[in-house]
């Protein structure tokens, strides 16, 4: 893994850059051993599934996205390569949970409920 990469993508992701962390986690994804390609597959869903429901108000595709990402992230419960897997999953899961709820994008609202990586 390119720890860098994975590094960026993280601080550009709690920033609310995501589509800027989708591509610094694609970059580490090409770099990583075989095994190690799940869990950053799993990050760049996150990424792209926010992305989606921010910046274009596709919500059915973000659903879609953040549904499969939680599914691998699971595997790697509690923590891997320095990310609190278990907050990830628990976190992430409330928030689709209101997506799902609330369908419609909202921005300010989506903004304040959108989980940070830690």
């Amino acid at each position: 893994m390119t720890p860098p990469a994975l590094g960026r993508g993280v601080r550009l992701f709690n920033r609310g850059r995501y589509l800027r962390a989708q591509e610094a986690w694609e970059e580490a994804w090409r770099a990583a051993p075989a095994e190690e390609r799940a869990f950053l597959e799993a990050l760049v869903q996150l990424a792209a599934a926010l992305h989606l429901r921010t910046r274009r108000g596709a919500t059915r595709g973000a659903v879609h996205l953040l549904a499969q990402a939680l599914i691998t992230l699971e595997d790697y419960r509690p923590a891997a390569h320095g990310i609190d897997v278990e907050a990830l999953v628990t976190d992430f899961t409330a928030y689709l949970d209101w997506v799902k709820a609330v369908d419609r994008p909202h921005r300010v609202l989506d903004r304040l409920r959108i989980p940070r990586l830690r």
